[in-house]
């Protein structure tokens, strides 16, 4: 599952530029699309045409109007992601113990591998939520030199030696229904951080 928007804010129309002569989200899609039937939320036309005329295992659905309404507001500083997720829960999914991968489309070097290799910890029930994160060790700030998080800046330190330092990069949430409607969120309080 994945959420495409036809306009972005940052970046403009970055779901659509075209890399390697494709447009990107249609990269991810198509990886994804081998080992499973993929849903697109979306409020772009030309990617539920696109998935009409050329797969038929990627089911594109029209965002509902009160989700790009949210969006648009720009007094509003919360996403819908997670009321869009819960209405494709609500609409698609009939099994509560059926395992959700929900990836943003702009990971386009994600590998079906990957996917599978996470959902393993989903299947066996050892995490409720797999979440896909970056790490590194390295000497940080956050907004100011005034303010370290990992170092002490009275004295040196090996990189080596400092506390991890753990993003979120958005490629995947992965989970069963389940629990995101017990949480109501991609991450509750079983999680596993998958390192890429």
């Amino acid at each position: 599952f994945t959420y495409i928007k036809n306009k972005s804010s940052r970046i403009d129309s970055k779901n659509f530029i075209p890399i390697c002569g494709r447009p990107l989200w249609t990269i991810l899609t198509e990886e994804l699309s081998q080992i499973s039937d993929v849903y697109i939320d979306t409020d772009s036309p030309k990617v539920i045409d696109y998935c009409l005329q050329n797969y038929s295992n990627v089911h594109a659905y029209t965002r509902e109007q009160n989700f790009i309404d949210m969006e648009n507001d720009t007094t509003n500083k919360q996403s819908p992601a997670l009321l869009m997720t819960k209405n494709f829960l609500n609409r698609y999914v009939k099994n509560d113990e059926e395992i959700i991968v929900l990836t943003h489309i702009t990971s386009p070097f994600l590998k079906k591998e990957t996917v599978l290799e996470a959902s393993k910890l989903i299947e066996k029930d050892e995490y409720e939520f797999v979440h896909s994160v970056t790490s590194r060790k390295d000497f940080a700030w956050l907004n100011s030199i005034d303010n370290p998080i990992n170092f002490d800046p009275k004295i040196v330190q090996r990189t080596q030696d400092l506390d991890e330092i753990i993003f979120s990069n958005g490629a995947f949430f992965i989970f069963k229904k389940k629990n995101f409607m017990k949480y109501n969120n991609r991450l509750g309080k079983n999680n596993f951080l998958f390192k890429l």
